[in-house]
């Protein structure tokens, strides 16, 4: 038997004329078991088509459970969550929240038993998030206390033929080692990341935290290969920017730069072999820079440990 249970909780939904004042749900769905509640508290929310223009969202398949939250003025969520060649994109599901104002959420699953956490407690910051393929689990969060003076936070996924990863990404947030969601209480907004991932079986955690107002942090990336275990810390204070390439099979790397100015780093790593590393930097006045490249074919992998005061 099909069940479909649908329930939509907003103040104004395409009822009255006075479009400036309503919240606005497009919806064009297909399937069976699916599960979506949606709540809208504000003015000129909408939930609707990848582009968020004023259109039907594409959903089709099997055991759909979406949730989506938005409270706050002027939030989109562009959803595009469709049937993908020979899937029939059976178990997925999506859950999205938006607190603040001017909030955007580009929210893109091609696959079966996909996971997807998004969540923004911000104002006027982008998420764009896209996943093809199977068994992924991604949990995006973007926070910031200053209100209406948020600096604009801009959070970028690809996944594209990529299947049982699990990605956490976070910025006003301190991923720890163990997992935890740290949060302080002043963030300023204005860290941009972007990743790309082409592989599978990788376990990738970023995150970015600034309790100043100088909110420079900039993350870049990039992962076509499997059995990776990557780990990038920022933590607080301005400048910070990692840029990261792997092209290689089961390395395992952590990379922190710790506290206020200066820090860079570029690391590539495209060997045959398995490669650890770990790159520290802790600075509090003098700016700091790092940069590897490195191919190992060496039988037992590599291991490469570097830590700056």
């Amino acid at each position: 038997m099909l069940s479909t249970y649908i329930k939509f909780s907003s103040l104004l939904i395409l009822l009255f004329s006075f479009s400036a004042q309503a919240n606005e749900i497009y919806i064009n769905q297909a399937g069976s078991n699916v599960d979506i509640d949606i709540t809208q508290d504000g003015q000129n929310n909408r939930v609707s088509t990848k582009s968020t223009a004023q259109s039907n969202a594409t959903l089709y398949g099997n055991n759909q459970t979406i949730n989506f939250s938005q409270t706050g003025d002027n939030n989109k969520i562009g959803l595009y969550k469709h049937y993908y060649g020979s899937d029939g994109q059976t178990s997925s599901t999506m859950t999205a929240e938006q607190l603040g104002s001017d909030n955007t959420m580009y929210l893109d699953n091609h696959g079966d038993d996909n996971d997807i956490n998004a969540i923004q407690k911000t104002h006027n910051s982008i998420m764009d998030l896209e996943i093809d393929y199977d068994s992924n689990t991604v949990d995006a969060r973007q926070r910031c206390s200053r209100g209406s003076d948020c600096e604009q936070d801009h959070m970028i996924l690809n996944a594209y033929t990529a299947n049982n990863n699990t990605i956490k990404m976070g910025q006003g947030y301190n991923i720890s080692t163990s997992g935890s969601w740290e949060y302080d209480g002043t963030e300023h907004g204005g860290h941009y990341m972007n990743l790309l991932v082409t592989g599978d079986r990788n376990t990738i955690t970023l995150s970015s935290r600034n309790n100043d107002s100088n909110t420079e942090h900039t993350q870049n990336v990039n992962i076509y290969s499997d059995d990776n275990n990557v780990q990038i810390q920022q933590t607080h204070g301005q400048d910070k920017t990692a840029t990261l390439n792997i092209y290689n099979d089961d390395n395992t790397v952590y990379w922190k730069q710790t506290k206020n100015a200066g820090h860079t780093g570029t690391v590539s790593l495209s060997g045959s072999y398995g490669t650890n590393l770990s790159v520290t930097q802790k600075s509090n006045t003098t700016p700091q820079s790092y940069s590897l490249s490195q191919t190992c074919n060496t039988v037992g992998g590599c291991s490469v440990s570097v830590t700056q005061q």
